[in-house]
């Protein structure tokens, strides 16, 4: 009766045992797995610095001013020196640099001005310097002995005549490059051939022992000054993974793992406080609790769920009718709406079409009835009657060029680019503007149009977008009491600018967006459908070149030719086409 009673408690007990130990395996393998992909890249990356460091005393071996500062021992020599030191010192970002004599002496220094200058100080004590003077480039950590800054030095021997006359020292800062490896929580150190630790994220670990060093060890250290071992703090290793530290009142356990360094005898380590690792392990055991509540909370609604089955079951089916039923209304509403769409677009197209022959077919009748009186005329001028036979002839011409436009306006068709003379084409505008706006022609004028212009484009389409900036114009000073049309042509840069400016009552700023759209019409204007603007657009887009609007500037234009023209309000547009050099002779887009 006992064990029953027990065997429930007992068999939690062991499955959050079982839970706990797997947690801890699952974090510390992860762990494991994360430093180790740290380790090695950033055990690279401190080699590679600290070969890097190695290039400036070797560049520093060969300069001149340090040989003969060693060999002549002049004064400017040993200013010289140092300015190269300081040079080197400055360029490579190196704490310090210095030269020393076979003695140990040194006579030049970067620091040579500093109110503690390694200058006439003998560093002849350092395993550097001694290796340095047996041929071999030499390295070593330690603490400055003047300075008392820690730093990696580089020694090579410099040479003269085959013979070494003393050793060029450079000390670099390492400090920097761990703190700018952090990894909260983790903490970097690196430990030298001792186990002791000379770099680190935390400062309190510095100098600390991670075993125990022999009388011969501690006497090498002492005599190299290379720094203190700490007395008060140590870190005790227990395995590759595990390492305690102790310091004054604090210890601390922590998960470790390592990777040894190729330039250096120097381990690199990667700890983080086992408390983290608890601290992980909590959170997945809370995590485990919340899934199996979840997991409890998700059955209970099953049960529930399945009752409610039918009733959705019931509710998408009516819903499944009704939105079919929408969507057949919808799709009628939509081929009802399309098709209205269509007859009203077929109807504005066919007023554009009346709209823009309009002109044209007025100006034809005309010629047609002073042709017939012409002719009725027993002395017919046979002059004449030729001049009204070839503007008829233009006026066929700009018929047929109008509805070619308006088909452009929805065709992909190419049309054939030729190169247009530009004087020729302002020419030909002019003179449909003469026949066609007869009352309003007095009005235009053309300030200045540069010789031997040329374009690449259709000439019958640039005439047909000229034309349509300029009714527009007429249109726009039609009530104006001085009204005035400036037609200006000018080279800029690679293109030909068309520019026609008017006086008239300008454009509702709430159009502006939307002045370039098919059928938009300003209100003010006193006829048009709202398609000039569009096809002189399109016309720009298939030379590759643009439109632009802008109100005309209330100011005086007095490098014009008319010098008396102060709008106070108006339009202006500029219509720019590439110039032949600029643009292949190739099919317009």
């Amino acid at each position: 009766m006992f064990e029953k009673n027990w065997m429930p408690f007992v068999s939690a007990i062991l499955i959050l045992f079982l839970l706990v130990a797997g947690a801890v395996y699952f974090e510390e393998t992860r762990l494991t797995r994360f430093m180790q992909s740290q380790l090695p890249g950033k055990a690279a990356e401190l080699d590679r610095q600290l070969t890097q460091f190695a290039v400036v005393p070797r560049l520093l071996v060969k300069n001149p001013f340090v040989i003969e500062a060693l060999t002549k021992r002049g004064e400017a020599d040993v200013e010289a020196a140092n300015f190269a030191l300081l040079q080197a010192q400055v360029d490579s970002k190196a704490s310090f640099a210095f030269v020393m004599d076979k003695q140990g002496n040194t006579i030049a220094a970067s620091n040579y001005r500093a109110d503690v200058s390694f200058v006439g100080v003998n560093y002849g004590f350092r395993p550097y310097f001694k290796e340095a003077l047996k041929g071999t480039e030499a390295t070593f950590f330690a603490v400055g002995a003047t300075t008392g800054v820690p730093g990696y030095f580089v020694a090579n021997p410099v040479y003269d005549n085959g013979n070494i006359v003393g050793v060029v020292v450079v000390k670099f800062d390492l400090a920097g490059l761990l703190d700018s490896w952090r990894l909260e929580p983790f903490e970097w150190l690196s430990v030298d051939e001792f186990g002791v630790v000379i770099l680190s994220t935390v400062e309190r670990y510095l100098y600390s022992t991670s075993q125990n060093l022999s009388e011969v060890q501690l006497s090498v250290i002492k005599n190299d000054r290379r720094y203190v071992p700490s007395e008060a703090s140590h870190f005790e290793v227990a395995s590759a993974t595990r390492t305690r530290y102790k310091g004054g009142d604090l210890e601390r356990a922590f998960f470790m793992r390592s990777h040894k360094v190729s330039v250096e005898d120097w381990e690199l380590r990667l700890i983080v406080e086992r408390s983290q690792v608890w601290f992980r392990v909590l959170l997945y055991l809370v995590a485990l609790l919340a899934v199996a509540s979840i997991i409890g909370l998700v059955y209970r609604n099953i049960r529930a769920q399945k009752r409610l089955v039918e009733t959705e079951r019931k509710y998408a089916m009516e819903l499944e009718q009704k939105v079919q039923q929408r969507t057949d209304e919808l799709h009628s509403a939509q081929e009802t709406l399309i098709s209205e769409s269509n007859f009203a677009m077929l109807g504005r197209m066919s007023g554009a079409i009346n709209h823009e022959i309009n002109q044209p077919l007025a100006s034809l009748r005309l010629n047609l009835a002073s042709l017939r009186k012409l002719i009725e005329k027993p002395d017919a001028d046979m002059a004449e009657v030729r001049q009204v036979v070839v503007d008829s002839d233009r006026t066929t011409k700009r018929i047929g060029r109008v509805v070619t436009t308006l088909r452009n306006l929805t065709s992909q068709k190419q049309t054939e680019a030729i190169v247009v003379d530009v004087e020729r084409l302002v020419a030909d505008v002019v003179e449909t503007v003469r026949r066609e706006r007869t009352a309003t022609f007095p009005v235009l004028s053309v300030l200045s149009v540069e010789s031997q212009l040329q374009v690449a484009g259709n000439e019958v389409l640039l005439q047909q977008a000229l034309l349509n900036l300029l009714y527009n114009a007429f249109d726009a000073v039609i009530d104006e009491t001085d009204p005035s049309v400036h037609f200006t042509i000018r080279s800029i840069d690679r293109f030909v600018e068309f520019e026609v400016l008017d006086n008239g009552c300008g454009v509702d700023e709430a159009v502006v967006p939307n002045l370039f759209k098919p059928f938009v019409s300003d209100k003010t204007r006193k006829s048009g459908l709202g398609l000039g603007l569009t096809l002189a657009e399109l016309i720009a887009n298939d030379h590759s070149g643009t439109l632009k609007y802008k109100p005309a500037p209330p100011t005086d234009r007095s490098t014009e030719r008319s010098t008396d023209y102060k709008p106070a309000s108006g339009s202006t547009f500029i219509l720019s086409i590439p110039m032949p050099e600029f643009r292949p002779l190739q099919g317009l887009a």
